[in-house]
């Protein structure tokens, strides 16, 4: 009886993390959004959503003595993290932020199952498996769904930073691959998100300060002080979560996170900007909960 309650809580944990996460980040780009339209540079809240977190889980992993360790190997890592999982897709997406509706920003990112999949077959991380790429699929046809003229969340003059805003999830597919296929032995999941936002930081600092786009917070603190505020704090747990969900789960398995991201997001779309949602929409969702059902049932975790 035992044995079977620590398997079932073995199954359930890469799930509750993959939702949590998937909460937590989904509900960043009505943030993102709300502060790009109210006077932060998106360079400048990048760097803001780097150096906070590196600040946060740095204190926390000293406290827990669980440093980053400091080998060549390691700095490898760390910056290869930093720019293809934080700096670059995070500053490209806040870009985008005040171009596009929050809830379709969220579904672009969620074409990362599709990326990741091919990426991880490539790299021989993950196996083929007819039902996982069923469940990219039915996932993908809920994304087009929500893409098609029809859905009328965007419009043609959008266009442009939809592309544009694709080379996000592309970064955060490379990263989640190269994360699990070269995670470093002996390591744990505080000390590795520490040392990839630091060097993450160290990679936008100069190109903020050089550029002149460095956001300084006021006194008192103004709205778009506090939202700068309150996604450091959901950022640093999202980045906690999201290195021990790719050491138990693997990158397909995180991928599908997008899923929660984008119905996140188009809730909170809905919720703060009225962005409205119609036959179509609601068809997509189904079609991406179905996707997550289908995955999480063929995913073994790679729990020791």
């Amino acid at each position: 009886m035992l044995k079977n309650k620590l398997h079932t809580k073995k199954q359930l944990l890469p799930l509750m993390l993959l939702l949590f996460l998937g909460f937590i980040w989904g509900t960043g780009y009505s943030i993102a959004r709300f502060a790009m339209t109210h006077g932060v540079n998106p360079l400048g809240y990048s760097l803001w959503q780097s150096i906070g977190p590196a600040l946060l889980i740095g204190l926390l992993a000293y406290s827990q003595n669980k440093t980053a360790p400091i080998q060549t190997a390691h700095w490898r890592y760390y910056f290869i993290c930093g720019l293809t999982g934080i700096a670059i897709p995070n500053t490209n997406m806040y870009f985008a932020a005040p171009h596009l509706p929050a809830g379709l920003l969220a579904v672009i990112v969620n074409t990362v199952p599709i990326m990741a999949y091919m990426m991880a077959l490539l790299a021989r991380v993950e196996s083929f498996n007819l039902l996982r790429l069923t469940a990219v699929l039915i996932a993908l046809a809920g994304l087009m769904l929500i893409l098609i003229p029809h859905a009328g969340l965007h419009s043609p003059l959008m266009t442009p930073w939809v592309l544009s805003a694709l080379i996000t999830p592309f970064c955060f597919a490379f990263c989640a691959v190269y994360m699990t296929r070269f995670r470093p032995k002996n390591s744990n999941s505080l000390s590795l998100a520490a040392g990839t936002l630091v060097f993450s930081s160290l990679l936008l600092t100069p190109i903020v300060l050089l550029s002149g786009h460095f956001y300084a917070l006021h006194l008192p603190l103004t709205a778009p002080d506090w939202v700068i505020l309150l996604e450091i704090l959901l950022s640093s747990l999202g980045y906690i979560l999201f290195f021990q969900l790719m050491k138990i789960a693997g990158p397909v398995y995180y991928s599908f996170v997008d899923t929660i991201v984008a119905m996140t997001g188009l809730f909170w779309g809905y919720l703060i900007f009225d962005e409205k949602l119609n036959f179509w929409s609601g068809t997509a969702v189904a079609l991406i909960i179905c996707a997550l059902i289908i995955v999480n049932k063929q995913q073994k975790p790679m729990l020791d």
